[in-house]
Parts: C-alpha cells; sequence; structure tokens
C-alpha cells in the first residue's frame, strides 16, 4: 500500500468515507471528515499485508476513529452544560444576606420551611440539605415543589 500515493487513496476510499459520516449521521461537521482522512492516513501507515485485506482494515479504522471522534464531542457537551448548571446555580442559590425577604412560612410545612431556610437563606445545596436531613435529594426536590406552590399562591393572593 506504501507504494500508492495516498491523494489515489483517498480518491479510491472516499465512497467508504461518504458512507461511514452519512451511516453515523456526522454530516453537519466536516471536523469528521477530517478525522476520517487522519483515520485513512494512519491506515496507509500501519497496513500489514499478512493481517488482512486493506478495505477491511480501513473500513474498521475510519468507522472507529468517526465513532471516537463523537464521544470526545457528546463528552465535551456534557461537560459543558455540567459548567453552565454550576454557574447557574452559584449565581441563584447563593445566600442573601442583604435582602430582607418578607415571607410568610407559617402555611408551609416543617420540612418546607427546612427547605426555604436551607436553601434560599442559607444557600445551602440539595444534596448537603438531604444528607443533614437524612432523606434522599428527592425527598428534599419535592419539600421544594410543594413549597414553590404554596409561596406563589401566597404571592398571588
Amino acid at each position: 500500500m506504501q507504494d500508492i500515493s495516498f491523494e489515489k487513496i483517498v480518491e479510491d476510499y472516499s465512497p467508504l468515507v461518504k458512507s461511514q459520516i452519512y451511516k453515523l449521521n456526522l454530516t453537519n461537521d466536516p471536523i469528521y471528515e477530517q478525522a476520517a482522512m487522519i483515520a485513512l492516513w494512519e491506515c496507509v501507515q500501519n497496513y500489514q499485508d499478512s493481517k488482512g485485506s486493506f478495505s477491511a482494515y480501513a473500513y474498521l479504522k475510519v468507522r472507529g476513529k468517526l465513532l471516537d471522534e463523537r464521544r470526545k464531542e457528546l463528552r465535551a457537551s456534557k461537560e459543558a452544560s455540567h459548567a453552565d448548571w454550576n454557574d447557574y446555580e452559584e449565581t441563584f442559590f447563593t445566600p442573601q444576606n442583604s435582602v430582607t425577604l418578607n415571607i410568610d412560612l407559617s402555611s408551609l410545612t416543617m420540612k418546607q420551611k427546612k427547605w426555604v431556610e436551607q436553601v434560599i437563606i442559607e444557600g445551602k445545596s440539595l444534596k448537603s440539605v438531604a444528607t443533614a436531613e437524612g432523606v434522599s435529594v428527592e425527598a428534599v426536590k419535592s419539600w421544594r415543589k410543594s413549597a414553590i406552590t404554596k409561596l406563589r399562591k401566597q404571592f398571588n393572593t
């Protein structure tokens, strides 16, 4: 394979590259085509006649490289979304000592009051409240939901 020019290999295997990009639904981003060409180049460099046909080797390497690139993209996207949430959480759930809240908490249950005091006023996370109270995070979320519903009714009247 090393005696054939890379341009000829690209020409011969571009249908393979395009079909894999299409089958994996990666058509919107030229990064995938570049990754496939890099995989093809690596195939030319590493191919050994004794191991099997070049076309089968190229197929596996190109497909694998495309899947790897997609996984990297998904991982980066997931990390970015977590970073965005952390920014949001810090912005909206930090203690607001300078603001005096005139809220009547008498209509709330003890658990709902705990959520208001610990999360809204003290700025604790749901997880830390759940740990302190010996309940699940889902239970604290339930307190939050019912407390918000009651407080909305209070502000709307």
